[in-house]
């Protein structure tokens, strides 16, 4: 009879749990991000455009509010300067520390403007390097170091980053001589009793183990060590190792599992965590969190804004369909905000990477819906509008000095902090 640990893991984690996906990472990053000041005008233009009016959307400049929902570090103030030079007015605060969104600011927001104009998401720090630069760090002028960015969501990955890590280094994969490759795994990384910390990392025994090793007098290697326990590995997870790792783990050497350790290979959460009525943690980043460990594509910290971007888009646009909300417009820009520090402008550069849009027409619950391939072919083609006040009288300049191509980052190209 196979063993298994899965049952002491909470609900949400178990396999057959369901998540909703996310936007593909290489599909967000298949084209570099926009510098803020040229997304924003080009979706002025397209706002007063026929193809919006086709949509449903009619813009009206006497009636329409612009509105962020970000995170309160001031890395993103740009944002806010932005949107009141195209507009001439101050963006109403839908969001919250962390690039949350506040889904009690809607009820103030349409009394001050019937069109809602959102443009939100995560933010991200990018330092410009080698091997496409890093993630989840600025520079701070104020303290003279580089510093967490996000902090909030950078606080939240840590702990469990650090376990990942732990298993990363201490789960060994070896061939002692026979035909089949063996993994000798931690305890703790086995029994959720055997791991003192507030965060479990369990591997799933049954995609990366066949079978216990047996016990064999005259075979050293399978005396068991304290604190371990020594199995076959899944054929099913051998099948995914590259060439390179097959040949780095065939041996008789114990060589640390590294990277391999991919998501369907184990599973993490938080002891402490609180959860709702339905027995889902609070902090919904949580039932993601070994996909944000274990992406191949992107470093953990820009796949935490991407997801957390994605569930705060969708609490914005469930809200807005309340019937209370029936007789109002909402446009949601939704994107992730790449920060990074311009030594020449002594300033915070703010890139933009769209991630969708949606428009709710007044009258109407349900919204017409693009992806960031849709967005992109149909901003590209558009010229900037006019901004209501100089670009270079409000920011401070009119183009940074970093181009954009300082952005080297590619989907699987990138340096892990």
């Amino acid at each position: 009879m196979r063993k298994t640990n899965s049952n002491w893991l909470p609900a949400y984690c178990r396999p057959g749990s369901f998540l909703p996906r996310i936007p593909e990472t290489r599909v967000l990053f298949s084209q570099r991000p926009y510098l803020f000041q040229e997304f924003l005008g080009k979706a002025m233009t397209f706002l007063q455009s026929e193809t919006a009016r086709k949509m449903g959307f009619f813009f009206n400049p006497d009636s329409a509010l612009p509105c962020k929902w970000r995170c309160a570090d001031e890395s993103v103030f740009g944002v806010d300067l932005c949107l009141y030079a195209y507009t001439g007015q101050y963006p109403f605060d839908k969001g919250a520390i962390g690039g949350m969104f506040n889904e009690g600011s809607l009820g103030a927001a349409i009394h001050h403007g019937h069109i809602n104009m959102d443009f939100g998401g995560s933010h991200v720090g990018y330092v410009p390097g080698e091997a496409g630069g890093s993630f989840g760090a600025i520079w701070r002028p104020l303290t003279q170091e580089y510093s967490t960015d996000c902090g909030y969501l950078m606080s939240v990955l840590e702990p469990f980053t650090k376990v990942y890590d732990d298993a990363c280094n201490n789960i060994l994969v070896l061939n002692p001589g026979g035909d089949r490759m063996m993994v000798s795994v931690p305890n703790e990384f086995l029994h959720p009793d055997w791991s003192t910390h507030t965060i479990k990392l369990l591997v799933d025994l049954e995609s990366l183990t066949a079978d216990e090793v047996d016990y064999r007098q005259d075979q050293e290697f399978t005396h068991t060590l304290v604190g371990r326990s020594l199995f076959y590995l899944h054929p099913g997870f051998i099948e995914t190792l590259s060439a390179d790792q097959a040949r780095e783990f065939n041996t008789a050497i114990p060589t640390p599992i590294g990277r391999a350790l991919t998501h369907p290979f184990f599973n993490i959460f938080n002891t402490s965590a609180v959860l709702d009525e339905s027995g889902l943690p609070r902090q919904k980043l949580l039932p993601y969190m070994k996909y944000i460990l274990s992406a191949q594509h992107s470093p953990e910290a820009l796949k935490a804004a991407i997801i957390n971007t994605c569930l705060n888009h969708n609490a914005l646009t469930d809200a807005v369909r309340a019937p209370r909300f029936a007789n109002y417009d909402f446009v949601s820009f939704t994107g992730l905000f790449i920060d990074l520090y311009d030594e020449d402008l002594q300033s915070y550069v703010n890139f933009f990477q769209p991630v969708g849009l949606t428009i709710k027409p007044k009258g109407k619950t349900r919204e017409v819906e693009m992806t960031t391939e849709e967005i992109r072919h149909v901003l590209d083609k558009l010229p900037l509008a006019t901004p209501s006040l100089p670009l270079a009288d409000v920011l401070g300049f009119d183009e940074p000095e970093i181009p954009a191509e300082k952005f080297t980052y590619q989907p699987g190209y990138f340096k892990r902090s």
